[in-house]
């Protein structure tokens, strides 16, 4: 089973300007990601795509690990992460004639996403010949709604107040999505309309997009 890891690292983050070599307990963040690529052993290549030097140069200190230009026209805030896969693709096909039985996409905003994660998704897709794509996904707590006037509106008619009595709810969390070579070649889609689910550990569940984020991260990483 061939596996290609897939870590995209864009520069130009606006809320925390390169975000993803920013130190997170004095470590720069990308590193989380690719030392549990690293450590799970379950790649053929790691491969950070970027768009910034700083963060090229930062990455390609790791040995095994392969560090790709990103064009400006694929690097905007705009651009989709299918298109930084598809680009991956095609250059580590031109440089080693590879082609993966499966992709990773593994976004270094994710630090606590562990190695054993890593190997419990290959496990499930190892075993499972039918699945396309896996995504992985989060319990939440408590009944989803959304405000209206500044008033709350529970998506459920009759809100189940005890948690024993409330229907299990899931919401798609991007550490982790993977994708089948062949469908994603086929779709250019990251997961079907309706993915494998692959629950992750809570106390993976931390998504850095602010510095509240990053606060919270720091306290995680030093009692993991």
């Amino acid at each position: 089973m061939k596996i290609l890891a897939i870590i995209p690292a864009r520069g130009g983050s606006k809320a925390i300007p390169l975000k993803n070599i920013k130190k997170l307990n004095k470590i720069p963040l990308i590193n989380y990601t690719i030392k549990n690529c690293i450590k799970s052993k379950i790649f053929d290549y790691i491969i950070v795509s970027t768009d910034s030097k700083k963060i090229f140069n930062t990455a390609k200190k790791h040995k095994n690990i392969m560090v790709f230009n990103r064009s400006r026209n694929i690097a905007k805030d705009t651009s989709r992460l299918e298109e930084t896969i598809s680009d991956v693709l095609l250059k580590i096909y031109i440089l080693k004639k590879y082609q993966p039985d499966w992709i990773f996409a593994l976004q270094p905003t994710s630090p606590l996403r562990s190695s054993n994660t890593l190997i419990k998704a290959k496990n499930i897709l190892k075993k499972n010949n039918k699945i396309n794509s896996l995504v992985a996904l989060l319990l939440l707590n408590g009944d989803p709604g959304k405000l209206i006037n500044q008033r709350f509106v529970c998506f459920e008619k009759n809100g189940k107040y005890r948690r024993q009595d409330r229907q299990p709810i899931f919401i798609e969390y991007g550490a982790l999505y993977c994708m089948k070579y062949k469908y994603f070649k086929k779709t250019k889609k990251l997961k079907e309309k309706k993915p494998f689910g692959f629950q992750i550990p809570k106390i993976e569940n931390v998504d850095i997009d602010d510095l509240q984020d990053f606060k919270i991260a720091e306290a995680l990483t030093r009692i993991q």
